[in-house]
This record gives C-alpha cells, structure tokens and sequence, in this order.
C-alpha cells in the first residue's frame, strides 16, 4: 500500500513504531486470512470424502492446481491494485502541480 511518506517522518519516534507494528499486524493478519480462504476453498473444490486421513492421487492433483490458479489470480489482482495506485498517484501530482502552477 502507498500512502504519502513525508507525513510518516513528521511523527515522533515512539508513533513510528506504533504504525509499523500495527501495518505488520495487518499483513499477518491479511496473509492468515488468504491461507485460510484458500486452504477452505481447494478442500470444499477437491476432497470427496473423508474415509482415509490420506488424499487421494485425483484429490491431491486438484488441491496443487487450486493452490496454484489461486496463488497466481492474487498476484495478479495485487499487481492490478499498484497499477491502479500509481496511476492515482501520478493524477494526484499532477493536480498538485496544476494547482501550484495557478496560484
């Protein structure tokens, strides 16, 4: 996520600290919640029964190709989110720069 990083250095020490715990949190909290949605969705999409503790050779070449298309659409839907993010930042310059150019 990018957001403006001159308003990160203007605070004190200890708040600096505060946020980056808090952002780490955040991503430890963001990836559990990715495991566990995929871990849900490929076992509801691929395990038939439950009468072994073992997967089966189909069940297991299911939940790899799950993992995989899933792992492979976050990635992508994460690099759509920065193109986006960037091109809103570059608008934003540009409005900065606009508005400073009229004044």
């Amino acid at each position: 996520m990018n957001f403006p990083l001159d308003s990160v250095q203007d605070l004190p020490d200890d708040a600096k600290m505060a946020l980056g715990a808090a952002l780490e949190q955040m991503q430890v909290r963001d990836s559990l919640k990715m495991y566990n949605r995929l871990v849900e969705r490929c076992f509801k999409e691929c395990v038939e029964d439950m009468r072994s503790k073992a997967l089966t050779a189909k069940e297991e070449q299911c939940v790899a190709k799950c993992c995989e298309k899933f792992m492979h659409v976050t990635a992508r839907v994460g690099m759509r989110f920065q193109e986006f993010f960037s091109q809103m930042e570059q608008q934003a310059a540009a409005a900065a720069a606009a508005a400073g150019a009229g004044s």
